[in-house]
């Protein structure tokens, strides 16, 4: 016993000691290759590395090897990643290694072939970053590829809280990437799909995006593509004003998905369906769709094709709608939410006109209560969604100060 107590102690020593002698570098503005790379290759793990305001140009990847780990890159105020010429295409990051995070970087990709930032391994965040203009004909290119090259096995990724636009391809582009998070970004206006689940890319957890008018060039397969991949779990996205195609795509040209939950999605206004499964190849299995809504698509709401029909997908009984006041409608101040009877716990999400999330809450309870954080909305027109297990109910309100 004493053995096992000095073991805890000295590794706890150790990690105090690990953390104690963390470095944040700083890397000026401009900055090329050479300067960035070097900083990577001194950092070691728990090490910061803050990028000044200023352009810093990369024409050779960026490179977190394979056991460069737990590195943090962040950008200040101002700081641009700018992808710059060479003789071969690359990316501007390259990241093999596991824990690692790169947080607040505006990267440009000056419309330059491949990606801008290409994750091989495990653990990895991208996190409050901008991604775009990555890509062009010569070599196609995502603004952020999660892409399983067999060593490490990539997985247990997260892109969460970014803006990914205006890129050649994919927004985020997932290929055998597995068991990640792609959470609460903005995925818009890139030439193919906001984001694609692709040949293995297994147990993902997709949440809370907002993926609008992709596919602008028509070369994807919907606002969001999946194809040969299971379990994953799209839940309370909005896919919308999807060019030439539907919102939610299940492609199927390698091979089925099994067990993908599809719940609480707004696919709206989309050029094709809302939600299309093809089973011209072949088919998915054990599906779950609840509660999506899918409204104003010019094909339908939902359907599979088939090598030689498609098929409208049932629509589901309408439930009762659950009372929903939001007043003073229009307000200057606070409003005041009439839940009724049919709420115990309710998730009240507040977006504005281009359907970007402003607020989230938790309310529990029923009747009347304040709404949080009304007071502070600018002057503007809003959505207000009330979500409970049972239903989702929307409300637009208008603020005018």
């Amino acid at each position: 016993m004493k053995n096992f107590f000095s073991s805890l102690c000295a590794a706890a020593l150790t990690l105090a000691a690990t953390a104690s002698h963390a470095t944040t570098f700083y890397q000026s503005a401009p900055s090329d290759n050479s300067a960035f790379q070097s900083l990577v290759d001194q950092a070691k793990a728990g090490d910061v590395i803050i990028l000044r305001a200023g352009s810093h140009y990369v024409n050779v990847p960026i490179r977190l090897p394979l056991g460069k780990d737990g590195i943090t890159i962040r950008g200040e105020q101002g700081a641009v990643v700018r992808k710059a010429p060479n003789s071969y295409n690359a990316s501007a990051f390259e990241i093999t290694g596991n824990n690692n995070t790169i947080d607040l970087l505006d990267l440009d990709g000056g419309n330059l072939p491949e990606a801008g930032i290409l994750i091989y391994g495990q653990h990895n965040t991208v996190s409050n970053s901008s991604v775009h203009n990555c890509g062009s004909a010569a070599a196609l290119g995502a603004g952020i590829l999660l892409h399983n090259s067999g060593n490490p096995v990539c997985a247990f990724n997260t892109v969460i809280g970014c803006k990914v636009y205006y890129n050649y391809m994919v927004g985020i582009s997932q290929y055998g990437h597995s068991d990640g998070t792609i959470r609460d970004n903005q995925i818009y206006e890139n030439g193919a799909e906001g984001l694609t689940v692709d040949v293995g890319s297994h147990n993902n957890y997709v949440y809370n995006n907002y993926i609008h008018l992709n596919n602008t060039d028509n070369r994807g397969v919907g606002g969001i593509g999946t194809d040969a991949s299971n379990g994953t779990r799209f839940d309370r996205n909005t896919v919308d004003y999807t060019h030439f195609k539907s919102g939610l795509t299940f492609q199927n040209n390698i091979g089925g998905c099994d067990g993908v939950i599809v719940s609480n999605n707004h696919c709206n206004n989309n050029d094709g369906y809302g939600i299309l499964e093809r089973f011209v190849q072949y088919a998915d299995t054990h599906m779950t769709f609840t509660n999506n809504e899918l409204l104003n698509n010019k094909l339908g709401g939902q359907a599979i094709q088939y090598a030689d029909r498609t098929t409208l997908a049932a629509a589901p009984a309408a439930a009762a709608t659950p009372a929903l006041a939001c007043y003073p409608n229009p307000t200057a101040g606070p409003v005041q939410l009439d839940l009724g009877p049919a709420y115990a716990e309710a998730r009240v999400s507040i977006r504005d006109n281009l359907g970007r999330l402003v607020q989230q809450h938790t309310l529990r309870g029923t009747g009347p209560q304040p709404l949080p954080g009304s007071a502070e909305l600018a002057s503007g027109s809003y959505l207000v969604t009330v979500a409970t297990a049972a239903a989702t109910t929307t409300r637009r309100l208008a603020v005018v100060k």
